[in-house]
């Protein structure tokens, strides 16, 4: 597939799980990739990867809450490529969420480094990205959000928020560059088993999957698929949505894994212990 052919992708915090998925999956439907990560040799891996298999790919380094590294990223694909077509704002300060413990005891240096890396990062990629795609002609944005930005948490205080900052934020850019040729579109992810994913303890892992309708829950590739459709021309008519990836977790009443289990139980308690004998006549 090479609908994206001569286009020029950015993709935030590429270095690994989501990012590193959507990088390569972009590669393969034949965009140029430009891999961002605040950790350059995970960024420079994924990018040796991608040219091994014939793509075009380049790593920066970037801190996406410093406005400086940002607009020096887009200065740099300019004069790489001069031109942007796709932005996939998906950097995000995963290890701060081990210390948001709840809205009383969470620190507020945790609550700025959370919103200074999950929503600045993504007004920023818009900020200084969007002027080199209406040079192009226009482009699809892509942000990262997640269902935390759509329902109550016992803990993550500062994640949810800043989700539901992103999720305004894809709205907002819609309605302002749609008419210049930008769409913009989120993502709201489920669990999904990227590294951060599969350091959550197993037990915890096991509750999110009796709570997710598919018997599985999410891999990096299930978002990165979404992220590719939205960035792709099959998705021009769609614009201004938070498409939610997460395995109808978010989307059903909120006892049914238990009444699943108090039918399941019922059935047992009420059935014979064993089958009736068929008598002549009885049809089995």
């Amino acid at each position: 597939m090479t609908e994206l052919a001569g286009r020029v992708a950015v993709v935030t915090g590429a270095g690994s799980g989501i990012g590193a998925e959507t990088a390569r999956l972009l590669a393969r439907r034949g965009a140029t990739v430009v891999v961002s990560d605040l950790d350059e040799p995970a960024a420079r891996a994924v990018v040796d990867e991608l040219v091994d298999t014939g793509a075009t790919a380049t790593a920066v380094a970037t801190d996406v809450s410093d406005e400086h590294q940002v607009r020096g990223l887009f200065a740099r694909v300019r004069t790489d490529h001069g031109r942007l077509d796709v932005l996939h704002n998906n950097a995000a300060a995963m290890g701060l969420a081990t210390r948001d413990p709840g809205a009383v005891r969470l620190d507020a240096e945790v609550w700025d480094a959370t919103f200074a890396v999950n929503a600045r990062g993504p007004f920023l990629g818009c900020k200084h990205g969007i002027p080199l795609m209406l040079d192009s002609g226009g482009g699809a944005i892509v942000n990262t959000s997640s269902i935390s930005a759509e329902v109550g948490e016992a803990t993550i205080t500062a994640y949810g928020a800043s989700k539901a900052a992103v999720s305004q934020l894809t709205r907002s850019v819609a309605a302002q560059w749609g008419k210049r040729g930008i769409r913009c579109n989120a993502v709201a992810a489920g669990l999904v088993l990227s590294p951060s994913g599969l350091q959550l303890p197993e037990a915890l892992r096991a509750i999110y999957l009796r709570h997710t309708l598919t018997p599985y829950l999410g891999e990096p590739e299930d978002i990165a698929h979404v992220v590719a459709f939205l960035a792709s021309d099959e998705a021009r008519y769609i614009t201004a949505q938070v498409v939610r990836a997460d395995g109808g977790l978010t989307d059903h009443h909120p006892i049914l894994a238990d009444f699943r289990d108090w039918v399941a139980d019922s059935r047992a308690a009420t059935a014979p212990a064993h089958p009736p004998a068929l008598t002549r006549g009885t049809t089995p």
